[in-house]
């Protein structure tokens, strides 16, 4: 089940508890995770665990370091504060492969709402409530989907999801993506992004009661 992080007061809450992602100073890019090493990940980024266990490995694939996330019935994710200009580096970009995904997992229907691999960006809502109203940009790596479906999540209606993998891609294939977040939140809900306050990254596979396995590396911010 993609809970698509907390809602409300509580999401408030949580936020206020993560370590900060000051912004370098070398523009044009803004890392968000190297995945380097264990101990600087868990002092930067918090786990939100919904179902079942929480299952990390540090590895390599060459000389690129990557987490490896596994999920048995489960569904959890880790999330961070960032601070970053979209006027200056509005180009997300991250590798990531699938491994394992969770059979019949589809975004687009709560019974089925399972994905190997899901990355989240943070921005806050409109007016007075914005605060409390956080508006969030997804991209997945789903199993029925096909690349190129959007979608508002059916248990979030400020989330919407841009699915860029699925099951047609393959597995244990490491992809580059490059997408560039002012733009998708405009398409998404048609207006300027602000500037992101968070991100995260997920997997689950408890709707499905099944399991899924994916890898992420090398997450960044940078110019056009």
């Amino acid at each position: 089940m993609k809970r698509v992080i907390p809602g409300a007061l509580a999401l408030v809450l949580f936020l206020m508890l993560l370590p900060s992602n000051p912004k370098g100073n070398l523009v044009p890019e803004v890392m968000v995770e190297s995945f380097q090493s264990a101990a600087p990940f868990y002092s930067a980024w918090k786990i939100k665990k919904w179902v079942g266990n929480v299952d990390v490995d540090f590895l390599h694939n060459g000389a690129m370091p990557f987490v490896r996330l596994t999920s048995d019935n489960s569904s959890w994710a880790f999330l961070r504060k960032v601070s970053v200009d979209l006027k200056e580096t509005p180009m997300l970009t991250w590798t990531w492969e699938a491994d394992a995904l969770p059979p019949g997992g589809d975004g687009r229907y709560r019974a089925t709402d399972d994905e190997a691999a899901q990355v989240y960006v943070l921005f806050p809502g409109k007016g007075l409530l914005g605060s409390l109203d956080y508006r969030i940009l997804g991209y997945t790596w789903e199993t029925v989907p096909s690349a190129g479906t959007f979608y508002t999540s059916p248990k979030n209606s400020n989330t919407r999801i841009f699915v860029l993998r699925s099951e047609r891609d393959g597995l244990k294939v490491w992809k580059h993506e490059v997408r560039d977040v002012a733009a998708d939140f405009k398409r998404a809900f048609g207006t300027d992004a602000p500037n992101p306050v968070a991100f995260s990254f997920q997997i689950d596979s408890d709707d499905t009661h099944s399991f899924a396995q994916s890898g992420m590396a090398d997450i960044a911010f940078k110019s056009r």
